[in-house]
């Protein structure tokens, strides 16, 4: 049975979730971070790297061009004077400044921290890619060697938005694993109504119907 100290604890764990905003200057080195994007749908993660640098995973191929589409003529996106990066030019994993990181469509977003170990109810409540119960056991200096180590040799594979996106770079960095639990969250989600009509016909097919 738990006691009540421990109840007090995961409740204050559990409210670190819904903290909207992170103060840049708050970050740390090894910090795993968010961005929402698409207003919210999905969020783009990262890490933090002191100096103001963030090191992320982008595609890895595509369509996009080192220009952008204007009442249908092309535009050259300007490289940040800060760190160098073009938008729609970088693949694979890349590290940028951090405003570069959280610009989206012209607009620079709320940064917000992942959260590891976190309560179960808590997940449930708020999870979409927001935080894991999962344990991180490396040390900030480990995290960003290893984000390093992909950067420079490109080894993080094709990217794929199902299998391995952006979380998924992080969360191995992390912890050692492959995870990503906005795609496994939204995965629930789109077998929900599957689920609930299979539910139902073996509720329907039950003798004690």
């Amino acid at each position: 049975m738990k006691t009540m100290s421990k109840i007090k604890e995961e409740i204050k764990d559990g409210m670190k979730l819904i903290r909207k905003k992170v103060d840049p200057e708050d970050l740390k080195h090894g910090d795993h971070i968010y961005v929402y994007r698409l207003y919210g749908i999905y969020s783009h993660h990262g890490i933090y790297e002191k100096g103001g640098y963030v090191i992320h995973y982008n595609v890895t191929k595509g369509k996009e061009a080192t220009s952008s589409l204007s009442r249908g003529k092309l535009e050259t996106v300007s490289a940040c004077p800060v760190c160098g990066y073009q938008q729609n030019t970088g693949r694979g994993v890349i590290k940028t400044c951090l405003d570069c990181f959280r610009r989206h469509n012209g607009k620079l977003h709320s940064i917000h921290y992942f959260m590891y170990d976190a309560p179960e109810w808590g997940y449930l409540l708020k999870n979409s890619g927001t935080c894991s119960t999962r344990s991180r056991d490396k040390s900030p200096e480990e995290v960003v060697d290893i984000a390093n180590e992909l950067l420079e040799s490109s080894g993080f594979g094709d990217y794929d938005v199902v299998t391995n996106n952006c979380e998924h770079f992080v969360t191995y960095c992390r912890t050692g694993e492959r995870a990503s639990e906005q795609t496994a969250f939204y995965g629930v989600l789109r077998r929900s109504p599957e689920m609930l009509r299979n539910g139902s016909r073996r509720l329907s097919s039950s003798p004690f119907h």
